[in-house]
């Protein structure tokens, strides 16, 4: 009995075998729809008989290939009274962009030993409404949004920005391409932990909502500016679609990963510029509060003393470069220490940003350090404000080696005591005298000549060099240009500055500053227009080499890195410092010849 059974087992296979043999080799062409809205979205399978490989899709230029690559699928079907088969299907999302009649060519795939053919599929498209348009990208699986907080805002007023991604299947490996923020200056937020979705709903469908990336932006210049499109490449888990015949794949669903493109619109902000003032304004734009003070009200001369000033609020501190102190003309002054306690989150940039003024009187007197003020503008207010720093007394008292005093300007001053260098009393001097010829003449001699021709000389060198030193400092871009390199070096010292301590966030940061810096002033490239599409573009007319832009967008890329993540950083800094110093080197050569 049992040898029947497996004879006939043996004999059921060997049947299954022959048929699928025998079955004819065909690839077929099918589309959801062949009239469609401008904007909407349909599906295009191929379905292949057979075991197949090596399969070539055509080309779908007239249409968006929202799904990339090609989703595919197998089954098998046998049966009593049903000729068993193996097919094999490959799916494609298309969207519609433009009216008119559009033919999609055949597939070739390989099954066995064959080469087949599909047929060819003819598609109208349709003139749509912007309502059908958005139906049809409310059906999508995945939607790619920018979602700014508000919309119209003031120049230098922070915009929350959320890049969101919308879905209906679960998602795997997303790659964002954020957008580019031309004409904002961008704060990345520090994401923390995995990103939660909410439920949602767009046009009567339910999304889930996923915050992918968070920056605050800041517009730099008034008028309509926009947030470019962001993209995101991914892969959604979703469901094989089954076979109606296929008993077995109805009880057991199978999945497969599906690869996706989705790409953000583009959105308008209007940026309107701030109020006219008469006041000294600082440039900042939020809400700030002030505090200032002294570390002593009084002193020696020729010791120093701080002038504090700490500056909080919500707004870009990073942005406040000075406080306009007039302070006492006795004073020797030093540009600020910058102290920096920032904290960028989903809400906007807020902390504090603190200046310390290091302060030498040189004379013994009572000063006073005048009143000043700090005027920024109120988004909220629609107003400009003004912080007072109020009047701070000094007395300087009389230094260790001082003796009498004197009063200038207004102010006691100490007079240091006259003391010659040498002997009070020079004494006669004695012995040989060196003897002088009678006809040794100084008139008419060459000494003389020299002595009344140069001074003639000298002035023509001074104004040939006065008129050459004007002609080439008329130019304030070919004169920022030219100290493009000076000023780089001096930033790049700055940035070493911070390699023995192994501060890799500072020397990120200032090493940004002079890459930065040295491309804005040698290219005369705007703050707000600074991108790396620009600056390739500029290198790339001036004929420097591909290695120094590849040099060049790996030094970017290190900076930008340690900026968002400085606790992933590695690598000697040593080595990154000289790495920027030759491109800057290398760059100017190549520029030059």
């Amino acid at each position: 009995m049992k040898k029947n059974v497996l004879t006939y087992v043996l004999f059921i296979a060997l049947a299954i075998a022959g048929c699928l043999n025998l079955h004819a080799q065909t690839c077929t062409a099918t589309a959801s729809k062949t009239t469609v809205s401008v904007g909407e979205e349909f599906e295009v399978d191929f379905t292949v008989d057979g075991n197949a490989s090596a399969f070539i899709a055509p080309s779908f230029s007239d249409f968006q290939n929202l799904s990339g690559r090609p989703m595919q699928s197998t089954s098998f079907q046998s049966g009593t009274g049903i000729k068993s088969s193996l097919t094999t299907t490959f799916s494609y999302d298309l969207q519609a962009t433009k009216e008119g009649t559009f033919t999609i060519n055949p597939a070739n795939v390989r099954v066995g030993n064959k080469t087949v053919t599909s047929n060819s599929l003819t598609i109208k498209v349709v003139k749509g409404t912007p309502q059908q348009s958005a139906d049809a990208a409310a059906k999508s699986n995945i939607l790619l949004r920018s979602v700014p907080e508000k919309t119209k805002v003031y120049i230098g007023e922070a915009i929350p920005v959320t890049l969101k991604v919308y879905t209906r299947v679960q998602l795997e490996n997303v790659d964002i391409n954020p957008p580019n923020y031309t004409g904002f200056f961008c704060e990345n937020v520090p994401q923390k932990g995995q990103p939660q979705g909410t439920q949602t709903n767009i046009n009567g469908t339910n999304y889930i909502a996923i915050n992918i990336k968070q920056s605050v932006i800041y517009p730099q210049r008034a008028g309509k500016l926009e947030i470019d499109a962001g993209s995101a490449e991914c892969s959604a888990i979703e469901q094989v679609k089954a076979n109606p015949h296929d008993f077995f794949a109805s009880l057991m669903p199978s999945y497969k990963r599906v690869p996706y493109t989705v790409k953000s619109d583009p959105v308008s902000i209007e940026v309107m510029p701030l109020p006219h003032t008469d006041k000294d304004f600082s440039g900042a734009v939020g809400r700030y509060t002030l505090k200032s003070s002294l570390d002593k009200n009084s002193v020696k001369a020729n010791d120093a003393v701080n002038l504090t000033v700490t500056i909080s609020g919500d707004g870009e501190l990073k942005l406040i470069d000075s406080i306009p102190f007039k302070f006492p003309t006795d004073f020797d002054h030093y540009d600020p220490k910058i102290n920096d306690h920032i904290t960028v989150s989903p809400s906007g940039v807020s902390g504090s940003r603190t200046f310390t003024y290091v302060l030498i009187p040189r004379h013994q007197g009572k000063y006073k350090i005048p009143a000043t003020g700090f005027t920024y503008f109120d988004p909220a207010k629609k107003s400009y404000v003004t912080l007072d720093i109020p009047e701070m007394p000094l007395d300087v008292a009389k230094g260790d080696n001082n003796n009498a005093t004197v009063t200038v300007s207004g102010a006691t001053i100490n007079k240091e005591d006259v003391k010659l260098l040498g002997s009070d009393i020079r004494y006669i001097h004695t012995g040989h005298m060196p003897a002088y010829h009678t006809d040794d003449y100084f008139l008419y001699s060459f000494p003389f000549y020299a002595g009344i021709l140069s001074p003639l000389f000298c002035f023509v060198g001074f104004v040939f060099m006065r008129r050459k030193y004007i002609e080439l400092n008329k130019d304030a871009t070919s004169v920022k240009r030219r100290g493009a390199t000076r000023m780089a070096k001096k930033r790049l010292k700055a940035a070493n500055g911070f390699i023995a301590s192994g501060n890799k966030e500072k020397f990120y940061e200032e090493l940004h500053k002079a890459m930065n810096g040295y491309l804005g002033d040698k290219f005369t490239i705007p703050v707000a227009d600074m991108s790396r599409e620009t600056i390739n573009q500029k290198l790339t007319d001036l004929k420097a080499s591909p290695d120094s832009l590849q040099k060049l967008s790996t030094v970017l890329d290190n900076c930008e890195f340690a900026r968002y993540a400085p606790a992933s950083v590695t690598g000697n800094l040593g080595e990154v410092y000289e790495s920027a110093v030759q491109l800057i080197t290398q760059l100017e050569d190549e520029i030059a010849g």
